[in-house]
C-alpha cells in the first residue's frame, strides 16, 4: 500500500463536493427513516478553519471532518463515498484522525453518533473508544490519547 492515497487538507473550492459526499454516505439511513440532523451544513467554514480532510482517487472516496482543541479534539464527522464503501477508506480516516490529534497535543477524542447507527458504535469501538454517554438520539464516545 506504498502508492495508497492518503489525506490532504480540504480545499475551499472543494466545499460543495464534499458536502455531496457526506449527504450522499448518510442517505442510507435517511432512506432507512433515521431522523439525521444537516450532516453536510457549514463545510466551507469547517474547510476555512482547517478542521477538513480528504481521502482521494481520481475522485473524493472520504471526507474527515475534526477539530483540535487541547486537550480535547472532536471527530464531528467520516463519510464514505457510497462507491468506495468496504475499502478501508473509513478505517484509515478514523486512524489519521488520532494520529492528528495525537500530535496536537489532545489528551482525548471525543465524538457522538446516532443511536440508531449501532455499527458506527461497534466500528469506533475497534478504535479504541468507549461510550460516555447516550441518550435516545445521541451515543457520546471518548478515547484516550497516548
Amino acid at each position: 500500500m506504498a502508492n495508497a492515497p492518503q489525506p490532504r487538507q480540504a480545499r475551499a473550492d472543494e466545499a460543495h463536493a464534499i458536502a455531496r459526499l457526506i449527504d450522499a454516505a448518510y442517505q442510507p439511513y435517511r432512506d432507512a427513516g433515521i431522523a439525521l440532523p444537516y450532516v453536510s451544513g457549514g463545510v466551507a467554514d469547517a474547510i476555512a478553519a482547517n478542521q477538513v480532510w480528504v481521502l482521494e482517487d481520481e475522485d473524493l472516496l472520504g471526507v474527515l471532518m475534526l477539530t483540535l482543541t487541547p486537550p480535547q479534539a472532536h471527530l464531528m464527522n467520516v463519510a464514505v463515498a457510497p462507491k468506495a464503501r468496504g475499502r478501508g477508506i473509513g478505517g484509515q480516516l478514523i486512524r489519521f484522525a488520532i494520529v492528528q490529534a495525537t500530535e496536537a497535543g489532545c489528551g482525548e477524542i471525543a465524538l457522538a453518533t446516532h443511536a440508531e447507527m449501532p455499527e458506527n458504535v461497534t466500528l469506533y469501538e475497534r478504535y479504541g473508544w468507549q461510550i460516555s454517554a447516550r441518550d435516545n438520539v445521541r451515543i457520546r464516545m471518548l478515547r484516550k490519547l497516548p
